[in-house]
Parts: structure tokens; C-alpha cells; sequence
């Protein structure tokens, strides 16, 4: 009886233990939570961005798009890449006993950051109007923009968090809430007020509710870290930690000013009025409505992935890192240039019919934009293995040689082809970029195989239309399928191993003759 009681104490005390500390989800459990939420949280994105298109005019369109852009810039540049060393560093720490250490000091980090940036915009609000929409009559806006900055950079940190954490239900849910709200609130605002300002204060609130919600779920797995048994020198730790988060600083703004330096330039550099500037780039974000979902999804798959290899570098398997990774890039492109086929078919009714036509020249550029967020998307999961190797540094030059050549090129294009120029600058511009990480990759260690480097090519054929694409997609499948030149035997074995196993757990009518058969 004694023993009995031993045992049933210890089971209730594991039990106790995995609902304090949110038992961590497994990568496949991840891929699946992942894949289901973003299919209604996209879905939901792509209704909210048309009516935003069918409400709003281009011009308007356009004020948002220049805010966005900026919140999207300021709120990782705001805290110094703090937050981006979690997805490397969270599993580094709680290996060590220093989680709770980890996690009290970055967040008075981010606290003070936040706090601080949100005060310089406040007081420099003419001459950030005048950079960002070339007039300072939007000075107020940028006020707002200041308050807003802070729920953003909160959402931000709580997703960059949780994530390394391996909590990707929390996640999942945090965002899919947060788009639903962001919806709602928005549109309801929109309603009586159709301008700018009520797609901002609607994002703000719905990213402010959202990681309330995500805090209060979590918090047991905060309340209930261990307690470092030694103390974690600061001098050790922040050098270590700033080392990284410094080149992740850097890479955050060279991420965002290669995504939104065409959209500067057309304000700047195309010699239009300010406000035929705008319009322009409202065409401009009409044509990466659908192509963006592409890349939200290679974002969050990306931050999915990162603490799992980590994971597989810090137990000193560097092949399955390699082996991980590439898959994953293969299937990143296959999937997205089959979606691109897709969208192309169903663009000239949606333009035409949903969006009444008012944005022709969004539909105009939609092939090269689709080619480009393509590139991106595969772009931002392959930076992974610098990161994993802690090549931060490294990540940065691609993003620099993507850059310079999208200036270059948009200078060169932009006063002669207008918005068509800026585009297909953005697009090769991004094709090197994802050609320079995977050459770094190669160099420190990954194996990328012949399939990585051709469908790092393949996307080009969107650019020129819906045939080339389609001629070009279909290849892809089936040769993938059909053959070992994109994936290989045991890509391909892997792939229909995971196909069946998840079949069976969804449809258990299939488990049953395997174990007859077994019998």
C-alpha cells in the first residue's frame, strides 16, 4: 500500500508539473496547430484587406500601407533585437537552470526600450511625417503611431517568447485572436469613420487584447520556473546576449528597409505630388494583399522551426539541422509557387469584380510581387542556420547586397517604369538576397543539395505571367513526386511516413487494418 501511494503521489506531482510548466508541443504537433489556425486566421486576413481595398480610397490606402511599414520597422528596432536572441538563447538557458534569469532581464530591457522610443517619436512627430508620407501635415498621426507602438512591441516580444518556448498553441491562438479583433474592431470603426486612422487604433487595440489574453494563459509557466541555484554574472550574460542581438538589430533593419524601401522611394524619388505618391503605393499594396499571406505563413513557420534546431545544434546533431532545414526550404517553395499559380489564376476577377477595378495597376504587377514575397518567404527560413550557428552577424550581408541592389535598380527603373520598375527591382533584388544566405549557409557547414538551389530558382516563372507559371508548377510537382531530383528517396519516404501517420490520428478507421494485417 505504502509503495502504491508513493507512486500515485509521484504521477500527481508529474501531472502537476506539465500543467505549471505547459508541457513544450512537439515539431510535429507544432506543424499541425500551425497549418490549421493559419488557414482561418489567413482567410480572415485576406477578407479584412478587401474590404479595406473596396472601402478605403487608394490614396487612403496607401497612408496605412506608409504606417504599417513603419510600425512593422520601429517595433523590433525599438528594443535593440532583444527579443529576436529568445528563439536561440530561451533553450540555451533553461538547459542551464537561468530561464527565469533570461526572461526578468529582457523584459526590463524591453520595457525601458519601448518606453524610450515611444518618447523620441513623440517629440520628433513633424520630421517623421515628412520621412515617411513627404508632407508634416501628418504629424499627429505619427502621435498615434507612438502610442500604438508600444501594444505592437508588446505582442511582438510575447510571440518571440512563447515561441522559443515551444508554446505554439498559446501562439497560434494569440494570433488568431488578434486577427479576428483587428477585423472586428477595424471595420466596425471603419463603418462610421472610413479612414486611416480607424484600421490604426484597431490594430492597436486587437494586438493589446490579444497578448492580455496570451500573458493570462501562460502565466503558470512563468510563476512556476525554478529558481537559479547560482547566480548568472551580468557581464557574462549581457555580453553574450548583446553580441547576438546586436546583429539581430541589424538584421531587423535591413529587413525592413529592403521590404519597404521601394514604397519610400515611390514617395521620394518618382517625382509625383505627395499624394499621387500615395496613391500609387495604395496600388501598390492592393498587389500584395494575397502574396503577403505567403510570407506571414514563412514567418511564422521560420520562428516554428528555429528553437527545434536549435535544439538538434545544442545536442550536437548538425546533420539533422542540415537535413531539417533543407526539407523545409523545398517545401516552402513548392508550396508557395503552386499557391502563386493559384492566386494568378483568380486575379483578374478579383480586381476586376471585387475590388470594381480600382486598382489595375495593382493587378498589373501582381506576378512580379507574387515572386518576390516567394523568394522572401523562402529567404526568411533559410536564415535560420546562420542563426543556429550563431552567424548572426553574417545574415546581415545578404540583406545589405539585397538592399544596395534594390536602390540601385529603383533608381535606375523607377523614373522611367514607375511602379512596374519598382517591383521587379524588389523581386530580383530578393532572388540574390535568398542566393547569397544559401551560398553563407553552404560555406559553414549545411548541405544544400541540387533540388534547394532549383527551387530557390523557380519562382522567376511567376513573374512572367500565368502560363510560364503553370508550365513551370506543374514541373515542379512532378518532379518532386515522380523523380529524386527536388527531393530525395528519403525526403520522399519522410514526407509519406508523415502523410499516413497524421492520417491515421485524424481518421483512426485507417489505423485498423495495419493491425489486423499486423495480426
Amino acid at each position: 500500500m505504502r509503495v502504491g501511494s508513493i507512486a500515485t503521489e509521484a504521477d500527481n506531482s508529474k501531472t502537476l508539473d506539465k500543467r505549471r510548466n505547459l508541457e513544450a508541443d512537439t515539431l510535429a504537433a507544432s506543424v499541425i496547430i500551425l497549418l490549421v489556425v493559419t488557414v482561418v486566421q489567413r482567410t480572415v486576413g485576406f477578407g479584412r484587406g478587401i474590404l479595406f481595398c473596396r472601402w478605403l480610397s487608394p490614396e487612403s490606402l496607401g497612408e496605412w500601407e506608409m504606417v504599417y511599414s513603419f510600425l512593422m520597422l520601429a517595433a523590433p528596432l525599438a528594443v535593440l533585437g532583444v527579443p529576436g536572441s529568445f528563439g536561440r538563447y530561451a533553450e540555451h538557458y533553461r538547459q542551464r537552470g537561468h530561464l527565469r534569469t533570461f526572461l526578468n532581464r529582457a523584459t526590463l530591457w524591453t520595457t525601458a526600450c519601448g518606453l524610450v522610443s515611444v518618447a523620441i517619436i513623440e517629440l520628433m512627430a513633424p520630421q517623421l511625417s515628412q520621412m515617411m508620407f513627404g508632407d508634416a501635415k501628418y504629424a499627429d498621426v505619427m502621435r498615434n503611431i507612438g502610442f500604438c507602438l508600444l501594444t505592437i512591441i508588446l505582442q511582438h516580444t510575447l510571440t518571440a517568447l512563447l515561441t522559443a518556448l515551444r508554446l505554439v498553441r498559446i501562439v497560434s491562438a494569440m494570433q488568431f485572436a488578434q486577427s479576428i479583433l483587428f477585423a472586428v474592431i477595424s471595420l466596425a470603426l471603419m463603418w462610421k469613420y472610413p479612414t486611416m486612422n480607424s484600421i490604426l487604433f484597431g490594430y492597436s487595440i486587437a494586438c493589446l487584447i490579444s497578448s492580455v489574453g496570451a500573458i493570462i494563459w501562460a502565466w503558470p509557466a512563468f510563476t512556476h520556473l525554478d529558481r537559479p541555484e547560482d547566480d548568472l554574472v551580468h557581464r557574462e550574460f549581457w555580453t553574450k546576449l548583446l553580441r547576438f542581438a546586436f546583429f539581430v538589430w541589424v538584421t531587423n533593419l535591413l529587413t525592413h528597409l529592403f521590404a519597404i524601401v521601394d514604397r519610400y522611394m515611390i514617395v521620394h524619388c518618382a517625382g509625383l505630388t505627395p499624394s499621387q505618391a500615395l496613391e500609387q503605393v495604395g496600388h501598390y499594396h492592393s498587389s500584395r494583399i494575397i502574396p503577403l499571406l505567403m510570407v506571414s505563413v514563412a514567418d511564422l513557420l521560420s520562428g516554428l522551426v528555429m528553437p527545434h534546431l536549435s535544439h538538434d545544434w545544442e545536442a550536437g546533431r548538425r546533420e539533422n539541422v542540415s537535413k531539417r532545414l533543407n526539407l523545409t526550404i523545398k517545401l516552402t517553395s513548392i508550396c508557395m509557387i503552386v499557391f502563386g499559380v493559384a492566386v494568378l489564376i483568380i486575379a483578374p476577377p478579383l480586381f476586376h469584380i471585387v475590388l470594381q477595378s480600382k486598382y489595375d495597376d495593382g493587378l498589373h504587377v501582381l506576378p512580379w510581387t507574387l515572386a518576390g514575397c516567394i523568394w522572401y518567404g523562402v529567404y526568411i527560413v533559410a536564415q535560420n542556420y546562420l542563426w543556429c550557428a550563431e552567424k548572426a552577424r553574417l545574415s546581415t550581408l545578404p540583406l545589405f547586397i539585397g538592399l544596395v541592389l534594390n536602390i540601385i535598380l529603383n533608381f535606375m527603373l523607377l523614373p522611367y517604369y514607375g511602379l512596374h520598375g519598382a517591383v521587379f527591382a524588389t523581386a530580383i533584388s530578393t532572388c540574390v538576397c535568398l542566393l547569397v544566405v544559401l551560398g553563407l549557409n553552404r560555406r559553414h557547414g549545411m548541405h544544400v543539395d541540387g533540388g534547394t538551389w532549383l527551387l530557390s530558382i523557380a519562382p522567376m516563372a511567376l513573374g512572367f505571367g500565368l502560363w510560364p507559371s503553370v508550365v513551370v508548377g506543374g514541373a515542379v510537382v512532378a518532379t518532386s513526386l515522380l523523380t529524386p531530383w527536388v527531393l530525395t528517396p528519403l525526403e520522399q519516404y519522410e514526407l509519406k511516413h508523415f502523410a499516413f501517420e497524421s492520417l491515421a490520428k485524424v481518421l483512426p478507421v485507417l489505423r485498423r487494418p495495419r493491425v489486423r494485417a499486423a495480426n
